[in-house]
């Protein structure tokens, strides 16, 4: 490959070639491939991409990456699941490395296990459906045995009403779809991907803080399904179909018939059969914008820190004014995310003393047998 200089250097020795034009000492070059990056047409910057290795590898993987959303969408609808999810992020760091090499290993040892614990924690979730205890609330031939009480006391006590149905009243319309509807459903569905997609982009430029937030998110995850089973809790919109609230519209529902977007087997792993409407207390969908918050607050600027800052509480409005959690339930979750990232930090920073201790036990030991090999130097003397 030439550069530039040679280039120079040729046409100042064989003259004017062809794609170029004089004007008096100086010389326009017409040739795509030799324009700025920035100038670059689409061709010329695909036959660059294609003439690299490392780049065409790439390129293709991308290029597969999409085709297979696209039939993903028309087979089973847009991949919300937390397995599909996982499965794209795990794809995509694979596809990124293409050019200068996969780390296999590392990979499957910090992906395979959190994608199967996810998978078994979507699983017991599930079956955390089977409640066995909590008032049993009755809609003609329809029961659901779950609490409610205690949320509609605490929603209604600290706000005069209920904050769902107020807020439904002043800002929802049954029958038709708002463009802030379509915003709180996109910040609603992002609860879905955004935790992932951030533990993907730290095992790729910041592995330290990737090995301590996975543990920090695996954590608060099995905190809330321990609560799902020890509290089974109906949401807002659940409450009100079964007469504990004034009536309410459960609008994620309504926006996703607006868009006329196929939704796929379930948004819970394990598929539809493994969905439990019961487990409202406390929010993780409150609980991962908290957690993300709080474990990029340190060290982030002002503006970032305005920008973690208004994703839990954008958060907490959607969910409250769609119907899909009490204000208690978001309130749990901060709780819950804040003592996981409190807690979690400290007992990830003794294991991180204890393994450094080890090691450097292990290095001085080394050290002394070393020195114990003949001709080696005295530990000790003067």
């Amino acid at each position: 490959m030439t550069t530039t200089e040679d280039e120079d250097l040729l046409a100042m020795t064989s003259g004017p070639a062809s794609g170029t034009s004089t004007d008096g000492d100086a010389s326009v070059s017409t040739d795509p491939s030799a324009a700025p990056p920035g100038r670059r047409s689409i061709s010329g910057w695909l036959t660059h991409r294609w003439d690299d290795p490392g780049r065409r590898r790439v390129t293709i993987g991308w290029a597969l990456f999409a085709a297979s959303l696209v039939v993903y969408y028309i087979i089973a609808g847009i991949p919300w699941s937390t397995n599909s999810v996982l499965l794209y992020v795990v794809a995509a760091l694979i596809i990124s490395s293409l050019g200068s090499g996969v780390r296999w290993k590392q990979l499957v040892t910090d992906w395979l296990p959190l994608i199967a614990v996810l998978f078994g924690y979507g699983v017991l979730r599930g079956y955390a459906s089977h409640t066995f205890w909590g008032p049993v609330s009755r809609l003609g031939s329809i029961s659901q045995q779950a609490f409610y009480a205690p949320q509609v006391w605490f929603d209604t006590h600290v706000f005069s009403v209920d904050p769902t149905v107020q807020l439904q009243r002043w800002l929802y319309t049954p029958g038709s779809v708002h463009f802030w509807d379509y915003l709180v459903w996109a910040c609603y569905m992002s609860h879905f991907f955004a935790s992932f997609i951030i533990a993907g982009v730290l095992w790729k430029t910041n592995y330290p803080k990737f090995r301590r937030y996975v543990p920090l998110f695996v954590g608060l995850t099995f905190i809330g399904y321990v609560t799902y089973v020890l509290y089974p809790a109906m949401p807002p919109w659940m409450a009100s179909e079964f007469g504990h609230l004034p009536p309410t519209t459960r609008i994620i529902d309504q926006v996703w018939k607006h868009l006329h977007l196929g939704l796929g087997v379930s948004l819970f792993a394990g598929g539809s059969k493994f969905d439990n409407n019961v487990a409202a207390m406390p929010s993780l969908h409150g609980a991962y914008p908290m957690l993300i918050c709080l474990f990029f607050w340190k060290g982030s600027s002002r503006r970032k820190r305005v920008l973690l800052a208004a994703y839990p509480i954008c958060m907490a409005f959607s969910l409250v004014y769609t119907g899909e959690h009490f204000v208690i339930d978001i309130l749990v979750g901060w709780i819950y995310a804040a003592a996981t990232v409190y807690f979690g930090s400290k007992l990830l920073d003794r294991w991180e003393a204890r393994r450094m201790r080890k090691r450097l036990e292990g290095s001085t030991g080394e050290t002394v047998l070393d020195s114990l090999q003949p001709g080696g130097p005295l530990v000790g003397t003067r």
